[in-house]
């Protein structure tokens, strides 16, 4: 299907942002201590939807949140009543603005898990309401390596409508997804059109769209083969080489925290008195206490076994089993682990360690 694309300027798209945020619930990132998360917004001055990728974090909260109620119960000698939580604040239709590619990628990478052996109903009525607005990157920043992994980022229909800025200060605005269409025919097209502040696509677009691409793809520093990481990893549990590239860890868990796909958890109660409320929060495999048993038995006792069940999930176990790397070459982990860890070069050292074994 030939989705529709727009050609404006800066003004019109403001313009565009303005009238999303005045119609509809919207999130966008917003600045605090020098980083930018996702949060509610109503106006495009209290956010920046071209915010650094380097100091952006994930829109994974906003799908799987950091922690979040599962219940609540009161427990007395006659027995637990149980009942659900509030209504999931998270759940309405909403759009969300200035994601990047490799963020929106991490919810077709999720998505592999949550319609797995069990569906996360809350989940998916979060993806089935939001409208993801990505706007695509202009240069790599130097821990970026999305285009060396296994999906098409030029193409990629995870986002329903793409922002990219082109030359001599145009910018294209197109659907990739029936959804996006849908919204954007939605925000008074024909409004925009008879006001020139937008104007339809011409033969010329798709090049210049594609050139902008390619000036982007050639930007990067870190460039790998997944499928030959992928292979020499599958063969390779045992390498000595994983207790020297996570020598340095600390165990601080960051890395799985900001990453836009790992999904562990963990389950959690807080009672006072008769009432408690039980939580689902994040976890990590890097975690000590992760794999730690009932019996006092835990099978991932230190810590280079930790990093290698990190490094084996993202690109061979997860890949086995879904099909994709649970991994987006977004670079959150490198950017925000506290001693310079990072995982490209952690896989890529490993399997160049097993050529010479």
């Amino acid at each position: 299907m030939n989705f529709s694309t727009f050609v404006t300027d800066k003004a019109g798209l403001h313009k565009f942002y303005e009238d999303i945020m005045a119609s509809h619930e919207t999130f966008a990132p917003v600045e605090k201590f020098g980083k930018f998360d996702f949060k509610k917004v109503t106006s495009l001055s209290e956010c920046d939807p071209e915010s650094p990728i380097a100091k952006t974090l994930s829109i994974k909260p906003l799908f799987f949140p950091r922690s979040a109620k599962v219940m609540k119960y009161v427990a007395t000698s006659s027995g637990t009543d149980v009942s659900e939580t509030d209504e999931d604040h998270l759940a309405g239709n909403r759009v969300i603005l200035g994601v990047k590619h490799c963020d929106a990628r991490s919810l077709q990478v999720l998505d592999k898990v949550y319609n797995w052996d069990y569906i996360d109903t809350d989940y998916q009525k979060r993806r089935e309401n939001t409208v993801i607005v990505s706007t695509r990157c202009d240069k790599a920043e130097t821990h970026c390596f999305c285009t060396s992994l296994d999906y098409d980022v030029e193409n990629l229909d995870a986002l329903d409508v793409v922002v990219v800025n082109g030359t001599e200060g145009k910018i294209y605005i197109k659907a990739r997804t029936e959804k996006g269409e849908t919204f954007i025919s939605g925000m008074n097209i024909d409004n925009r059109l008879s006001k020139n502040e937008w104007r339809k696509a011409d033969d010329k677009t798709a090049g210049e769209i594609k050139t902008q691409y390619e000036s982007f793809a050639g930007s990067f520093r870190l460039k790998m083969d997944y499928k030959e990481v992928n292979e020499k990893l599958s063969k390779i549990f045992d390498t000595p080489e994983f207790e020297n590239v996570s020598g340095n860890c600390i165990s601080c868990n960051t890395c799985a925290f900001v990453c836009p796909t790992c999904h562990c958890f963990k389950i959690s109660d807080e009672k006072v008195k008769d009432t408690g409320v039980r939580y689902k929060s994040y976890d990590s495999c890097n975690n000590g206490y992760f794999t730690l048993m009932a019996g006092g038995h835990n099978p991932r006792p230190v810590k280079y076994r930790r990093w290698r069940q990190r490094a084996m999930h993202k690109f061979v176990y997860y890949k086995e089993r879904f099909g994709v790397n649970l991994c987006v070459g977004c670079g959150k982990c490198t950017i925000s682990c506290p001693v310079n860890i990072s995982i490209f070069e952690v896989v890529n050292q490993v399997s160049a360690a097993s050529m010479q074994e």
